[in-house]
């Protein structure tokens, strides 16, 4: 009887680590290299991610198109081009990693704690145009390019 009930709590939790999953080991290593408090080095990768479909998906839409695109919603969303099946699937992925990120607010309000990080730590440029940040190295921008396009496969 007793096993019965401890197995039941684990059933919930992976789904929850699955969705932390593919920051790892990333993300312990930025949270030690850069001392970043707490849950911050899993958040940034999280916006990451969200910049990173965008410029895969929508290259040429501002980082604050993320909602519309995971909501396929839109101006950008509708005149979008004609995505490979290879995409739609990292679209649909994202949508369950980024689940968050679907509320405007809760994007916006990313956005700008990823702003206050220090240049050297953010993969990319949170300016009008995005894209990734000149001042990091080319090691730390192909190191975050395997883990995004793994986390989208």
């Amino acid at each position: 009887m007793n096993a019965v009930l401890t197995s039941a709590y684990p059933t919930a939790r992976p789904a929850l680590h699955g969705l932390l999953n593919w920051q790892e080991p990333l993300a312990t290593r930025l949270r030690h290299r850069h001392a970043l408090p707490g849950m911050v080095a899993n958040r940034m990768l999280n916006v990451e991610l969200g910049l990173y479909l965008l410029a895969e998906l929508l290259p040429l839409c501002p980082p604050h198109s993320l909602p519309d695109l995971l909501n396929g919603q839109g101006g950008a969303y509708k005149q979008r081009p004609i995505w490979s099946p290879r995409q739609h699937r990292a679209l649909n992925r994202a949508r369950a990693l980024l689940a968050p990120y679907r509320d405007r607010s809760v994007w916006y309000n990313a956005l700008d704690k990823y702003a206050t990080l220090p240049p050297t730590v953010r993969a990319f440029s949170i300016s009008v145009r995005g894209g990734w940040n000149p001042d990091v190295s080319s090691y730390v921008l192909r190191e975050r390019l395997q883990l995004f396009q793994g986390a989208l496969v």
